[in-house]
């Protein structure tokens, strides 16, 4: 029996990792696929040995303060690891953990193929990361097509007339290390997505009006900062755009208090004639909505991955964004922006987060048919450079692949 340790190490891995899960589970109907995951790979069919409850840290004081806990488990790990022997582990995004354990074990069982699936962002930040990777990591499974550039060129984000482009003059000494690229897991998510057909009578949306989607995040201090500049905008635009309906995208059910405080603070007259809020499934919102405003992150992303125009917003405290600005190295946060090498989507940022300008972008869009159908096509085009679906399917046929390759299937 074949058997492949897994590592996922936060909710976004469980997630993806879920996909790699069920697609190598059909291929390999007899192996022990076991490792570290969440309810979603677990139900996938991994055997857990540890939850990814145990690993999930954010922020950058917080893993020194669960230090105890995170070398506990990779303790754990390495003696299964010598215990058991597994024909491959797979690794799982998460970087600080995961390459921190792929050193331990390439140095202790350098047999043992190790296959990344989902790279650290090192184009973004910490590009240093590249060398540790190339030197542990046999099969690297990327997202994005620029990052096997990246990867084979040691390739980097410069600043063109046109927008940006990776360039790079590759390595002097080769490496180990094989790149493919298999395509981000949410265009598996959106491909298996059915529109709920009774969302518009349930959120009582009449079919006359124009629905902007208002994403305001998950997290507490966005939706405290951000919110409110969204609601101001809305409620400019809504001077001049009378059929607008602004449609609320709550995360997550625990988040609806904080919601309706910051709308009742906003003082807002006849909401119930211009807003829902709805704790609906996003992807229903983001189907039915022409425009979206949202904060940046993941939910940003989906939004162009639907083709749908959007808005990009953010604000940090001017501590955190003169660090992001020493460490980042690419002058775009959206990825659809980052995958097109120019701005296709506007990404309003700092200072530039203001309901005066969001609302003049947003006008654009709704007055400039010309506009909204470019961006609309360019939006596709980023999709398709990602592919429609099965980035799990193409993941695990990449593994499988490799491992024949390796005598070991």
């Amino acid at each position: 029996m074949k058997r492949i340790l897994l590592i996922a190490g936060e909710p976004s891995g469980d997630h993806s990792g879920a996909y790699l899960v069920q697609a190598l589970r059909r291929r390999l109907p007899t192996a022990d696929l076991f490792g570290v995951g969440g309810e979603n790979m677990q139900a996938a069919g991994l055997r857990l040995i540890h939850n990814i409850t145990e690993l999930s840290v954010i922020g950058l004081v917080e893993p020194l303060i669960h230090l105890p806990r995170l070398l506990r488990v990779r303790n754990d790990l390495l003696r299964q690891i010598a215990a058991d022997q597994p024909d491959a582990i797979v690794f799982i995004d998460y970087p600080g953990f995961n390459l921190h354990l792929a050193k331990h074990v390439k140095r202790r069982w350098p047999h043992i193929p190790i296959i990344y699936f989902i790279s650290p962002q090192i184009w973004a930040y910490w590009h240093w990361r590249i060398y540790t990777i190339r030197r542990v990591v046999d099969l690297m499974l990327v997202m994005f097509p620029f990052e096997v550039d990246i990867y084979e060129r040691n390739g980097r984000f410069v600043r063109t007339a046109n927008g940006i482009r990776v360039t790079g003059r590759g390595w002097k000494q080769p490496a180990p290390l094989q790149v493919r690229c298999v395509g981000h897991w949410i265009t598996t998510q959106i491909a298996q997505f059915q529109p709920d057909p009774t969302f518009l009578a349930r959120e009582r949306i009449p079919p006359d009006r124009t629905i902007v989607a208002l994403l305001a995040g998950s997290r507490q201090n966005e939706i405290t900062s951000i919110f409110p500049v969204m609601l101001q905008a809305a409620e400019r635009l809504r001077c001049t755009h009378s059929h607008l309906l602004f449609l609320i995208s709550c995360a997550r059910p625990t988040l609806r208090p904080l919601l309706d405080a910051v709308i009742a603070r906003a003082r807002i007259p006849q909401f119930d004639t211009a807003y829902r809020v709805t704790e609906s499934a996003m992807y229903d919102v983001l189907y039915h909505a022409h425009l979206v405003i949202a904060k940046s992150g993941t939910s940003a992303f989906e939004a162009a991955l639907f083709h749908k125009p959007v808005i990009v917003l953010y604000r940090l405290n001017w501590f955190s964004a003169l660090a992001l600005r020493l460490l980042a190295r690419i002058p775009f946060v959206n990825l659809a922006n980052i995958i097109a090498g120019r701005p296709i989507v506007p990404e309003l940022l700092q200072r530039q987060m203001t309901p005066e300008r969001i609302a003049a972008t947003a006008d654009a869009y709704l007055r400039d048919r010309q506009l909204y159908e470019r961006t609309v096509k360019d939006l596709a085009q980023v999709h398709d450079q990602l592919g429609h679906g099965d980035a799990g399917e193409r993941a695990a046929c990449e593994i499988i692949a490799f491992l024949q390759r390796r005598n070991i299937l």
